[in-house]
This record gives structure tokens, C-alpha cells and sequence, in this order.
């Protein structure tokens, strides 16, 4: 594990700075590696290596001691930097920087094996653009043993910051795969589990439906709900029932009911 010197940085210029404040406001690098602040989201990234890379931590100064125990368990080739806390305030995101910082690196899956999974459940955001509503559904998601999380093309990034932290640790531990051409990607989900869809508009009810098997939940856009051209994929198109003086429920709410009734069906076997 890890046993590197750290490197010292004290110049607001210098280069590695400048990608993790960079990164740490956008979400990820150029390369695609996530970046997370804080020692909850730092430690979930740990804790789901090695499936996930940590690449690079950036600590202040005066946390070093304080963190000594997540440093330890990097692995030998992370990299670590230590900047005086002045430095690292300016660089952090976060209103109350806790004074570390880290650059992960995710699998790169492919559609063909995330439907080989054992019985699929799958969660599929369709042009959501709340990044607080996806982090909770990825939430939701691990919670309710689903085997993958996936976005279409118009969705928000699930790497993006605020994302990050309603996911509470969730995205280091689903498979995700990101930005999906609905064209394609729907017809061949199709083949592999069935389409269940949420609509709210839809006679056929939730409470009525069976969702074991390998499934695909589409949820669509907190305003609009799901486009034609993706629910026209569907083979279900399901409701939940509400009262008739409310006309939706949030779209994470909405996806948290349908994942909670699959688990449900299916014995809550995690």
C-alpha cells in the first residue's frame, strides 16, 4: 500500500493545482477521473478500489495527520500532495473544506455486461436534469440491489459534483454507464430484459405489475416526464396511484417507489 513521500506545493500556479480546482468545479478531468472532496466521499472511493483507481489526493497541510489513516491505505502508485491550507481553501468547492481532495478513476462497462448480470435490475435516467434528483436515485438504487445505473444521452452527469454528494458513496459502487443514444441503446436493452416505464398518465398501475425478471426502470424528466420517442420503447408503461389533486411526484421519489417494489417482489434478497 501506499509509501510515497508526498510532494509539497506551494505556488497557486502550479499545474496539478490548477486540475483539481478545475476538476473539483466541473467533476471530472480531462481523462475522465472523477474528483471528490472531503474524507466520507475520499474513503468511499477506497473502499470500492479495486474496482475504482485513486489516482491522486490532494491534502492541506494541516489535515495530514488528521487523514494519515485514509493515506496509508492508498495504493503504492497514488500519488499524494500536500498544500498549505490557504491554498487548499482555494481550490476546494465545498463552503467548509475539509482539506483533502482526490482524483478517481471508473471501469469502463459495456451495455453487453450489464445485461449478463444474474437476473438484471436495471435504472435508466432519461434527460433528468436535476443533479440532486439523480444522486438520490443512484442512492436509491444501490439500496435496492440494483445491478446497474444508466443515462441517455440530455442527462445530467452523474459525475457531477452535487450528484456526487446525494449519491452518498453510491456511484463508487454501481456499475454506470453514461450518455446513452437512446436510439440505440433502448432497442438493445429491448432484446436483453423488459422496459418498464414510469408514467404517471399511464392506466396500467404500479401496484398491479410484475417487476421480476431482468428489468430496465425508465425514468424521465422531473417537469415533462418521459419524451414519446423513448417511452414508445416501453413495454410497460406503469403509474403510480396518487391522489387525483397531485399531479406527479418528484422523479427520484417516483424511481425510489419502483425500485422498492422490485425488491419487494423479489424477496428483498440482496
Amino acid at each position: 500500500m501506499f509509501s510515497a513521500n508526498p510532494r509539497e506545493v506551494t505556488s497557486p500556479t502550479n499545474s496539478l493545482l490548477k486540475v483539481f480546482r478545475r476538476a473539483l468545479a466541473d467533476g471530472t478531468t480531462k481523462q475522465g477521473w472523477l474528483a471528490v472532496e472531503g474524507p466520507f466521499l475520499v474513503e468511499e472511493a477506497l473502499n470500492a478500489a479495486p474496482r475504482v483507481t485513486t489516482h491522486s489526493v490532494l491534502v492541506a497541510s494541516g489535515a495530514a495527520e488528521k487523514f494519515s489513516h485514509l493515506l496509508q491505505r492508498l495504493p503504492a502508485e497514488a500519488e499524494v500532495t500536500h498544500v498549505p491550507d490557504r491554498l487548499f481553501d482555494g481550490v476546494a468547492q465545498t463552503q467548509s473544506p475539509q482539506g483533502i481532495a482526490a482524483l478517481v478513476e471508473f471501469p469502463a462497462y459495456r451495455l453487453e455486461e450489464i445485461v449478463a448480470a444474474r437476473n438484471p435490475l436495471l435504472v435508466v435516467a432519461c434527460r433528468l436534469q436535476d443533479p440532486g434528483n439523480l444522486g438520490t436515485m443512484m442512492r436509491t438504487a444501490l439500496a435496492f440491489s440494483a445491478t446497474a445505473f444508466l443515462t441517455l444521452q440530455e442527462t445530467v452527469s452523474p459525475f457531477n459534483p452535487k450528484a456526487v454528494r446525494s449519491s452518498a458513496g453510491a456511484i463508487f459502487r454501481l456499475p454506470l454507464v453514461c450518455g446513452l443514444d437512446p436510439n440505440a441503446a433502448l432497442p438493445f436493452l429491448s432484446v436483453h430484459v423488459r422496459l418498464v416505464a414510469a408514467e404517471r398518465n399511464s392506466p396500467s398501475s404500479l401496484a398491479q405489475a410484475d417487476l421480476r425478471g431482468p428489468i430496465a426502470i425508465l425514468v424521465g424528466r422531473e417537469s415533462t416526464g418521459l419524451p414519446q420517442e423513448i417511452a414508445r420503447h416501453a413495454n410497460q408503461l406503469l403509474s403510480i396511484p396518487i391522489r387525483k389533486e397531485v399531479d406527479s411526484i418528484n422523479a427520484a421519489t417516483a424511481a425510489s417507489i419502483f425500485l422498492y417494489e422490485a425488491a419487494r417482489q423479489r424477496g428483498f434478497k440482496y
